[in-house]
């Protein structure tokens, strides 16, 4: 397997261009800050499940983001996700997914307990510039 990079503005026109049905978006964080011994009241687990509004259909590979802490995680394909060692207290849960509006969400962690958030996607209409796709037969110019 290749990893190839690509820095885009419009990642819609890329995905279209390589005649690809579904984007998938990497996101790279930081890792989660290492707890001290003793100190796991301090921190918490932010769990649950992102669903779209209108069906209630769990949602795969949406990107779940405390920019705030420099961590977070992607969804499986039940919607769940799960992020470990986060800091006790208010932090602002940011959603993306391809097709989606980005949503915010403020939750409030508590060390040492799981805390539920369970998040819902409006999905958006996603607006592409012109694209014109020419095909040269062999021998034609």
């Amino acid at each position: 397997m290749r990893l190839i990079t690509v820095r885009t503005i419009a990642v819609a026109t890329l995905c279209a261009l390589a005649g690809i049905g579904t984007a998938v978006t990497l996101v790279k964080v930081g890792t989660a800050p290492e707890v001290p011994p003793g100190a796991e009241a301090s921190h918490g687990t932010l769990t649950g499940q992102v669903t779209d509004v209108a069906t209630g259909i769990a949602l795969e590979n949406a990107v779940i983001l405390l920019e705030d802490a420099g961590i977070g995680a992607v969804t499986n394909r039940n919607g769940r996700f799960m992020i470990a060692n986060v800091s006790a207290g208010r932090h602002t849960v940011t959603i993306k997914n391809l097709g989606y509006a980005d949503q915010e969400q403020e939750v409030t962690v508590v060390g040492g307990l799981p805390t539920v958030a369970d998040l819902e996607m409006r999905m958006e209409v996603i607006k592409l510039e012109d694209l014109v796709i020419s095909v040269v037969l062999p021998g034609r110019r």
